[in-house]
């Protein structure tokens, strides 16, 4: 389940917010509150961007997750159909809640000329269009990240036991660690398919 969140926070971030610096959160910096004018852009902005296909697409991602969980599959389908509907449901009822989090956090990253251009932007035709889209993308690109995580892993577990020393078995059993924590099917499992 938390892979399903953290996917999703992934590919949402990837397909339609633009990525707060890093080096203004963590450089220990205080930063003066926002003001207000700045805080309403930034929700303006928010909502614009959030679009009402956010559950749909919610209830995709999961339904793709769902397949591929070997728990979430040995439940009976009635079980399954309901934790999906519950799951997309209760993550889209926490869009306006997820907004109100973003609001400071935008409204400090940007200047009010800049979030004043992305609302005039996002309030346009062809920006609710682009922001539609970028919703719509959301399982594929999802699937498309996910496609690469079992070389990342790969390469982890190999640089880790590069570094540690440890026996090709102990390689093999991290790596199935790592796709098991990661929600993805076990290597075995997919060589005997």
């Amino acid at each position: 389940m938390r892979l399903m969140i953290v996917c999703l926070a992934t590919a949402l971030a990837a397909t339609t917010l633009p990525a707060v610096p890093v080096a203004a959160q963590s450089s220990g910096q205080t930063t003066a509150a926002p003001s207000t004018r700045s805080s309403e852009l930034a929700r303006q902005y928010l909502n614009l961007i959030m679009t009402d296909q956010f559950e749909g697409v919610v209830r995709q991602m999961l339904g793709t997750e769902f397949e591929n969980d070997a728990e979430m599959q040995a439940l009976p389908e009635e079980d399954r159909r309901m934790i999906l509907s519950l799951t997309a449901e209760l993550t889209a009822d926490m869009v306006p809640q997820m907004i109100t989090e973003m609001v400071p956090v935008y409204a400090t990253t940007f200047t009010e000329e800049e979030l004043t251009a992305l609302v005039a932007f996002y309030d346009t035709p062809l920006g609710r269009s682009i922001a539609g889209k970028s919703i719509e993308v959301m399982p594929e690109a999802d699937r498309a990240v996910m496609s690469v995580v079992p070389q990342l892993l790969e390469k982890m577990a190999g640089r880790l036991c590069q570094h540690y020393g440890c026996s090709p078995e102990e390689q093999r059993e991290m790596l199935e660690g790592m796709r098991e924590g990661a929600g993805m099917a076990p290597a075995s499992a997919e060589r005997s398919k």
